[in-house]
């Protein structure tokens, strides 16, 4: 759990500047979890997932009280990397099976839906590469894979597998353009 919630903290801030001492470190936790829903959320599915908590119950009471302080709900059994950031966490539906890399930043009213009519293999729903973008009010429907490095425009509504390095619009998307760089690594230069 450490590891992936300092991914999901360094989102919020360098964490660098703090890494030799664990009670700023602790300081900086308490911080996001009483100012950031989009921290609050990460970080109860983060402890809902812990191997020691063996009873399903328990977990489920995890996520159910990150839901209750953030707005949203992310089940357990969602597969989150490192890194994840909620842009504005309300109105964020996410399917149950759904599976996430490292850094993905998702914004508003985004739905991620599985669709049991359009199966690959078992996959129902989404699976996000690294360094993805999800703009707001962007749908992903069904077993679809979304690459690394890509961008999904707002308001595009995703059917078909967006290859890596790519921007995506529209209803039905369609690639528009390849990129070199990452939303991640382009939000990353901004702030230098």
């Amino acid at each position: 759990m450490k590891r992936e919630l300092m991914g999901d903290l360094n989102r919020f801030t360098d964490l660098n500047k703090h890494k030799n001492s664990n009670i700023k470190l602790l300081l900086i936790i308490a911080r996001y979890l009483i100012t950031s829903a989009n921290f609050r959320v990460i970080f109860f599915y983060r402890l809902a997932n812990q191997r020691f908590f063996k009873d399903k119950k328990i977990r489920i009471v995890f996520s159910k009280l990150g839901s209750i302080l953030s707005g949203i709900y992310i089940a357990p059994t969602v597969k989150i990397g490192s890194g994840l950031l909620l842009g504005n966490p309300k109105c964020i539906v996410i399917h149950h099976k759904c599976s996430f890399g490292k850094n993905v930043t998702i914004l508003q009213n985004v739905t991620l839906g599985g669709n049991i009519n359009k199966k690959k293999g078992n996959q129902i729903s989404p699976i996000i590469g690294d360094n993805v973008l999800l703009g707001a009010g962007a749908k992903i429907l069904g077993p679809v894979y979304i690459g690394n490095n890509s961008m999904i425009g707002a308001n595009a509504v995703v059917i078909n597998d967006v290859p890596k390095n790519s921007v995506a619009v529209g209803i039905p998307a369609k690639v528009v353009k390849k990129v070199d760089k990452s939303y991640f690594e382009l939000s990353k230069d901004d702030l230098n």
